[in-house]
């Protein structure tokens, strides 16, 4: 099934960019996944299944032979 993927940006500072990828990674996410999982935590129920469905069907990221 193909999928339209669309960007989305956010107006922060780099020092917020810079934590938010460190904790990222502590939590083995990318950036991505972390601000869609902290979206998903804001009570609807159908972004949070709209999340879940994203995070389940995204590739993973990197190259696919090294996986």
């Amino acid at each position: 099934m193909s999928r339209k993927i669309v960007s989305m940006q956010i107006r922060i500072t780099d020092d917020v960019r810079k934590r938010a990828k460190v904790v990222a990674k502590e939590n083995g996410l990318t950036l991505s996944e972390l601000v869609l999982s902290l979206l998903a935590r804001t009570g609807d129920k159908e972004l949070k299944n709209l999340v879940n469905k994203e995070l389940k069907e995204r590739p993973k990221p990197g190259r696919p032979w090294d996986k």
